[in-house]
């Protein structure tokens, strides 16, 4: 018996169909417009040999930076002993054959460039400096060593040493308020003349960690710290470094104030500032000199709308701020490191699996016998193609450090660094 369906089911029924045929046409003009960028990987892609020593395995990436000054080494988590290893041969091979001679890392910004000074030249003394400055999630693991403990310090018996810089506005150094304290006392600016300054300002200042829920202290301490920076900014023989110091102290109290109730603008407070000193690094501190800059993706990477989750384009990154600020005599190249499959775990942290990449992702266009491998996305992107996101595990922010997004990767790296095997740091002694 023929059956007649009421009206409102037959437009139902089309409204599925219609939205089923739709969400299949997305996705599949999705997958041939991908079909640009997946076969310029598949084809440019760099294979280097997992069991080469030697520096040529690395000639496609000297070839891509070769007219570039800052060179920003990423990783995916800070516990990803697989592309420290890689990051420490790279890292030699920039400094011996393309004269990179500053290695930045994203630790204190005082105590490194600072401290610097104290430095003998004597392997005991520049391992402990290390220790002091650079932050333990890479001084003990084991994947650092050779980098830390070996290379660096034997460099310093040659005509070109590798120099130490930070560029992190989270200080720790043990020497940083008995300096400052030291230098506002000595420049006698005005604050300094209050009777209440050794006993109420200072102290104040220095203890802000146990101040940091109370919004009113804060503000008082930045006031404080605004009103030394703006006396010694009067003086005409003040380095201007303690100044940049006087900043990171603000940004630093700001920062640690909003993590609890707005991540994002705390890290956006941190990721400025770290611009900034960077910036200083390379305009004044080491004008002229060729910089290898070492951080976390999130760090270097060029956000600025390149995201298709909405929140993400409201994150102001290192990389965004600090290519939104330089002349065209400061040319950075950023290299984003991806990996396959495997376990990662930081110093002192919990070791996890990766999450598998998306089936139609970068990670699944390699090559399956590639075990490492890089790509230049500069060439691809001089072609003016037409721009489509695409999966990468690049790690974004929170707990999402090795887990696929989509975004236009091309345009938030320069190149990408690949490795298969991810396996994590073990702590030494």
């Amino acid at each position: 018996m023929k059956r007649n369906f009421p009206f409102s089911v037959k437009i139902n029924k089309f409204i599925k169909a219609l939205l089923f045929y739709t969400i299949s046409t997305l996705i599949c003009f999705k997958s041939f417009s991908q079909e640009k960028i997946k076969n310029y990987i598949q084809t440019n892609f760099t294979v280097i040999s997992k069991d080469s020593n030697e520096y040529s395995s690395f000639r496609s990436i000297g070839d891509a930076v070769k007219d570039y000054n800052v060179v920003m080494l990423g990783e995916q988590d800070h516990g990803d002993a697989a592309t420290f290893n890689v990051k420490t041969k790279l890292i030699q091979y920039l400094h011996e054959y393309k004269g990179f001679n500053i290695l930045a890392f994203e630790s204190d910004f005082f105590g490194i460039n600072f401290g610097l000074h104290n430095i003998t030249g004597k392997k005991a003394s520049l391992d402990s400096f290390i220790k002091a400055n650079i932050y333990p999630l890479w001084t003990y693991c084991d994947a650092c060593q050779e980098l830390f403990y070996n290379y660096i310090p034997n460099t310093y018996t040659t005509s070109t040493p590798h120099i130490l810089a930070g560029f992190d506005n989270q200080m720790g150094s043990k020497y940083l308020f008995l300096q400052l304290d030291s230098v506002i006392k000595l420049s006698k600016i005005p604050i300094t003349k209050l009777p209440d300054y050794s006993t109420t300002i200072f102290p104040l200042i220095k203890n802000w960690i146990s101040n940091i829920n109370d919004t009113s202290q804060i503000a008082k301490i930045n006031f404080y710290l605004y009103q030394i920076k703006k006396e010694l900014s009067e003086k005409n023989n003040v380095d201007k470094f303690w100044l940049l110091v006087i900043d990171n102290l603000v940004s630093q109290n700001l920062e640690f104030m909003n993590y609890k109730n707005n991540n994002t603008l705390a890290q956006n407070i941190r990721d400025s500032q770290m611009a900034i000193n960077l910036l200083w690094l390379v305009k004044t501190k080491y004008q002229n000199q060729k910089i290898i800059v070492w951080a976390h993706n999130y760090h270097i990477s060029k956000y600025g709308g390149h995201f298709e989750e909405n929140f993400l384009n409201n994150v102001k990154t290192m990389g965004t701020v600090f290519t939104s600020k330089i002349d065209s005599a400061i040319k950075p190249y950023i290299i984003g490191f991806t990996s396959y499959q495997g376990t990662t775990a930081r110093i002192g942290g919990k070791k996890y699996t990766l999450e598998k990449p998306q089936k139609n992702s970068f990670e699944n266009w390699v090559a399956s016998d590639a075990d490492f491998g890089f790509i230049d996305f500069l060439k691809y992107n001089s072609l003016k193609n037409s721009d489509e996101p695409f999966y990468l595990s690049g790690a974004i922010k929170g707990n999402q450090y090795h887990k696929s997004h989509s975004a236009l990767w091309n345009k938030i790296f320069d190149g990408v660094f690949f490795i298969r095997n991810m396996y994590p740091c073990v702590q030494v002694k």
